[in-house]
């Protein structure tokens, strides 16, 4: 099997009898690199999401990549975001807060980082609200799926709450829990401590999976219900070119912020070695591993973004 016939097959079968020939007549002439691949992966995602039930190819290559592209950026920046929390919870109460005052450069280092994360939150509002209000709108239309797709983040954030409530009450004393003490110290900490915070961890993650989830599900289920279809499609691209010049400056930020991660950790390392090699990381594990981790995760959800940013550029070469 070549791997246009592969690529055909990941679609769905009532897709592939409706515009299989013609599809795969059309992949021997536009399929030229690994980005190429990955577009056609990803529309193969869109049609088992319902989205691609059009013949209007080049208008489709359009909004699905910058569809997507916003899409990809919006799950990065979940990840980063992610990463820099635990950042934040790495340096809480660490000596590295008051190099801040007293280092110049750690200072702008960390300034950077800040003001950087300020830029890609207002972008992503920016860029989402447009979004947000036709995904509201659509949300109560009749026969419209998407209603329920809007409940996961908000119970998602619900149960983040909750569970937030829970350890405050387990610190302030109200709750008890064996093996589990209100407050810990780097040499008292239990391993119930450690699982109480780690769940809090779990459910932070797990929330933001099913919310990106279910964000990518309703932008990516916009066109259901309307018609023509290529109307709908058509009307949306101005949407969606809005808020991937957003989605830009979203993932610049993030490699603003990821670079200036790495130069305030070699700052603060080279003047704190002892902290670095101490378990005064998350959950206590060794802060150097902790560091690593977050610098990790913030670098895959850097480059995930670009990628995305990058597919979305290459519009104005095939489109």
């Amino acid at each position: 099997m070549n791997v246009r016939a592969f690529l055909v097959r990941l679609y769905p079968p009532a897709w592939r009898s409706r515009y299989g020939d013609e599809f795969e007549a059309l992949l021997e002439e536009c399929l030229h690199s690994p980005l190429d691949v990955v577009d056609v992966a990803l529309g193969a995602l869109d049609a088992h999401l319902g989205f691609f039930n059009e013949t209007n190819w080049r208008l489709w290559n359009m909004v699905n990549k910058h569809r997507t592209t916003i899409l990809i950026v919006f799950a990065a920046y979940i990840a980063f975001v992610v990463g820099g929390l635990s950042l934040v919870g790495l340096l809480d109460d660490s000596p590295a807060l008051k190099l801040m005052k007293t280092n110049a450069a750690i200072s702008a280092a960390w300034t950077t980082i800040q003001v950087a994360s300020v830029i890609a939150l207002l972008a992503v509002i920016a860029g989402g609200t447009p979004l947000a209000v036709v995904v509201i709108r659509r949300a109560f239309m009749p026969s419209h799926s998407t209603l329920r797709m809007l409940l996961v983040p908000a119970t998602a954030f619900l149960v983040l709450v909750l569970y937030g409530v829970f350890l405050a009450s387990l610190g302030k004393g109200w709750l008890h829990l064996p093996g589990v003490l209100p407050t810990v110290s780097p040499e008292k900490f239990p391993i119930g401590n450690k699982l109480v915070l780690g769940g809090f961890m779990l459910v932070f993650i797990l929330g933001a999976i099913a919310s990106t989830a279910a964000v990518w599900k309703s932008i990516a289920s916009l066109e259901e219900g309307t018609a023509p279809i290529s109307a709908a499609t058509a009307n949306l691209s101005g949407v969606y070119r809005h808020a991937f010049i957003l989605a830009v400056i979203t993932s610049l930020a993030m490699l603003v912020m990821l670079i200036g991660t790495l130069v305030f950790g070699s700052l603060v390392h080279s003047v704190l070695p002892e902290w670095f090699s101490s378990n005064l990381g998350l959950l206590m594990i060794k802060t150097n591993l902790s560091y690593n981790i977050t610098v990790t995760i913030m670098a895959m959800a850097t480059l995930a973004g670009l990628f995305g940013v990058i597919r979305g550029f290459s519009v104005k070469k095939t489109a």
